[in-house]
């Protein structure tokens, strides 16, 4: 998971304002129960805030399918980086964009130009973060973030290196049959399990090319262990 910094709980000091801002403030106001009025603005989401909820919708739904890991991590994320006690508006606010399709370009044409190089950089490691919140990374969720990294002005090479990362990452957890979210508590005991199945010493009433397989198996599993628990910085 990425490292974030920050800006990401300063929101830019802005509230959403323009058309699209006051149809998200309505719908806001609508589905958490509070009394709406026609061009009411979202007084807790800046519009910085809004455009990366609006960037997370348009990704989460390119695959066809919205996903429970996929939505909890939305919900921590802006929970741990922005102001906890308006969480419930800012989900109402990516369940509305879910429903319907805003202008994925002018988010981050709006982006692009109040933001840092640096500040970009890290929204596309979050898009990566949804994309693998339900252990997989679908080519359309590649080619959505790429889309999006292509109009935040962030260029090939940037990308590629941040896809690679992230690729190398989903392969790591998967062995262990886990999301990137899953707790070390988990990824420890399903390592504990791994290691024991595929271990040198259980192994021997195998044939060669068997043993071979389980020795690579073993490996892998040890390798991935241990730049989870790196990353991490984990004991």
């Amino acid at each position: 998971m990425a490292k974030y910094e920050k800006w990401l709980g300063a929101g830019l000091g802005f509230v959403v304002g323009g058309p699209m801002g006051s149809m998200i403030g309505y719908a806001a106001g609508e589905q958490i129960g509070k009394p709406a009025k026609k061009y009411s603005k979202t007084a807790n989401t800046s519009e910085f805030e809004t455009n990366l909820i609006l960037l997370a919708s348009a990704l989460i739904q390119s695959d066809g399918r919205v996903t429970k890991e996929e939505l909890d991590f939305v919900r921590t994320f802006f929970t741990d980086h922005f102001d906890p006690s308006h969480i419930e508006e800012k989900m109402a606010i990516l369940h509305h964009c879910l429903e319907r399709r805003y202008d994925t370009r002018k988010a981050c044409d709006d982006l692009r130009i109040s933001s840092s190089p640096s500040t970009r950089i890290q929204i596309i490691h979050f898009l990566f973060d949804i994309a693998i919140a339900d252990t997989d990374l679908s080519q359309q969720e590649r080619n959505t973030i790429f889309t999006i990294a292509g109009w935040l002005n962030i260029n090939d090479i940037e990308f590629n290196r941040i896809r690679q990362s992230y690729i190398a990452e989903v392969k790591r957890y998967n062995i262990f049959g886990l999301a990137h979210t899953a707790s070390f508590e988990e990824i420890k005991a399903a390592y504990r399990k791994m290691v024991l199945e595929y271990h040198p010493d259980r192994n021997s009433h195998l044939s060669p090319a068997e043993q071979k397989i389980a020795a690579d198996k073993f490996r892998k599993i040890q390798e991935a262990f241990d730049q989870i628990r790196a990353e991490r910085g984990a004991e």
